[in-house]
């Protein structure tokens, strides 16, 4: 689940409430789902523990290297044909 569905389903009461068990706050998290700011790689973390799975490091995160999911490989475009 991405952040705008967590916000549209649990709406503001429940983003506040998962903002501070994380140690965040709503207006950091409302900057991430706009794409205001990149979160953290901790705070994804920390997301994904705190709503049990619902959120996950890896959805929150794509552009990271997570542990157990393999590097993307490349083509050098020499080779391409």
């Amino acid at each position: 689940m991405n952040l705008q569905t967590y916000f549209d389903q649990y709406g503001t009461a429940g983003v506040k409430v998962m903002a501070e068990r994380i140690g965040s706050s709503v207006a950091y998290l409302q900057h991430c789902k706009y794409g205001n700011r990149r979160m953290s790689a901790d705070m994804a973390i920390r997301l994904e523990q705190a709503s049990g799975g619902v959120l996950t490091a890896r959805e929150l995160r794509p552009d990271l290297p997570w542990p157990g999911v393999p590097a993307p490989t490349s083509t050098p475009l020499e080779n391409a044909a």
